[in-house]
C-alpha cells in the first residue's frame, strides 16, 4: 500500500524546502542524501564558520518579516567569511521548530538565505530538518575557500596601522533599540531606508576580496557584537592598543550592541589611501576611524571635544547581564 503523507509531514517539509534551492558549484552531491559531496580547487583551504539564530533570542515573527531572518542568518555567516577574505562555497541549514511551526515561515526564511548566499556565490547543499516544543531555531554552517595561507586574521595588526571600517556601524543596533521601544515592537516608525538596510543586509564579500588582493590588510574582524566589543577582539588578538575618533562613526555606535556585519580592519598606512580606492570602487563606504597604539589593552577614544577617555567594549554578550 503507498504510504500517504501530510503536505506537513517531514518528507513533504524537506521536499518543499530542497526544490526552492539554486544549484552551486563544486557540488558533485547535493541535498538528498546522507551527506554531500563538495570539490575543493587545488591550493585553496577550506574556511568554515556557523551562527545560530534562535527565535526570543536574535528574531522575532511578530515584528520581523519572515525572510528578513533568512538573510541575516546568511549576512552573519557571509560576514565572518568576509573578515578572514575567503569566497563563499558551500552551507548547511539546520532548522529545530516547533510541530505546529508555519510552513510559511520554512518556505521564507530558507529561500531567503539561499538567494543571499546565492549573491556571493555559495548554495546550500544539505542540512536538517527537527521537530521539538519551544522556539525555532535556525544554525547555518558556510563553508569557503582561500589561496592557501593568504587568509585574514584578527591577530596581525602593529602599531601605527590605520583602523578602519565599512559601511555604518551602529545603525543595526539603533533599528532594533527603535522597534524594541514600541509596545509591541514594531519597525513602524524606523526611518524607511534605515529600516530597509536592517533588514537586507549587505555583507563585505566583495569588498574583503578586492581589498585582499590589493594587499596592505594586517587584521580583520567583522562588526557582528557591537564597534566596541569587536575593536577590543581585534587589539586583544593582536597585542596593541587603541585610539579611536567618537565622531568618525555613527552617535551612540560606539556603545550599544550592533550585529552591522560590516568589516573592521588594520591597514598598513602605506597603503591606506590606496584600499580606500578599492573599497570605493567596490561599493563600500570606507571610514577612517582611529589608529593602532603600543600598549596591548589600551583603548582610548577621543571625544568630540577632545577630551580622551577609556574606551570599554559595551556590545553584545550572550551570557551578559541585561
Amino acid at each position: 500500500m503507498r504510504r500517504m503523507t501530510s503536505p506537513h509531514d517531514e518528507s513533504s517539509r524537506i521536499a518543499a524546502l530542497v526544490s526552492a534551492l539554486p544549484p552551486g558549484e563544486g557540488v558533485v552531491l547535493g541535498p538528498g542524501d546522507d551527506a554531500a559531496v563538495l570539490r575543493l580547487t587545488e591550493g585553496r583551504d577550506l574556511v568554515a564558520t556557523t551562527d545560530a539564530f534562535v527565535e526570543g533570542r536574535h528574531f522575532d515573527l511578530a515584528w520581523m518579516p519572515a525572510a528578513a531572518v533568512g538573510r541575516r542568518l546568511a549576512a552573519a555567516n557571509l560576514s565572518d567569511l568576509a573578515a578572514m577574505a575567503a569566497e563563499p562555497r558551500w552551507a548547511l541549514l539546520s532548522m529545530v521548530v516547533p510541530p505546529d511551526a508555519p510552513q510559511e515561515a520554512l518556505t521564507a526564511i530558507e529561500p531567503a538565505c539561499a538567494r543571499l548566499l546565492a549573491s556571493e556565490g555559495a548554495a546550500i547543499v544539505g542540512g536538517n530538518l527537527a521537530a521539538a516544543p519551544g522556539p525555532m531555531s535556525f544554525t547555518l554552517t558556510l563553508l569557503g575557500s582561500v589561496e592557501r595561507g593568504r587568509h585574514w586574521r584578527r591577530a596581525g595588526a602593529r602599531p601605527g596601522d590605520v583602523l578602519a571600517v565599512t559601511g555604518t556601524p551602529g545603525l543595526a543596533g539603533e533599528v532594533v533599540a527603535a522597534a524594541l521601544g514600541h509596545t509591541p515592537a514594531s519597525l513602524a516608525d524606523v526611518p524607511a531606508e534605515a529600516a530597509a538596510r536592517w533588514l537586507q543586509p549587505e555583507p563585505r564579500v566583495r569588498v574583503a576580496l578586492a581589498l585582499a588582493a590589493a594587499g596592505g590588510v594586517r587584521a580583520a574582524i567583522d562588526v557582528s557584537d557591537g564597534l566596541s566589543t569587536d575593536l577590543d577582539h581585534l587589539a586583544r588578538a593582536s597585542d596593541v592598543g587603541v585610539e579611536v575618533l567618537e565622531s568618525a562613526v555613527r552617535a551612540g555606535a560606539w556603545t550599544r550592541a550592533s550585529d552591522d556585519y560590516e568589516l573592521l580592519l588594520a591597514i598598513d598606512p602605506a597603503r591606506f589611501d590606496a584600499l580606500a580606492a578599492v573599497a570605493r570602487t567596490a561599493g563600500a563606504p570606507f571610514t577612517r576611524i582611529g589608529v593602532c597604539t603600543e600598549g596591548s589593552g589600551a583603548h582610548v577614544l577621543v571625544r568630540s571635544d577632545g577630551t580622551r577617555a577609556a574606551l570599554e567594549p559595551r556590545g553584545w554578550d550572550h551570557f551578559g547581564a541585561r
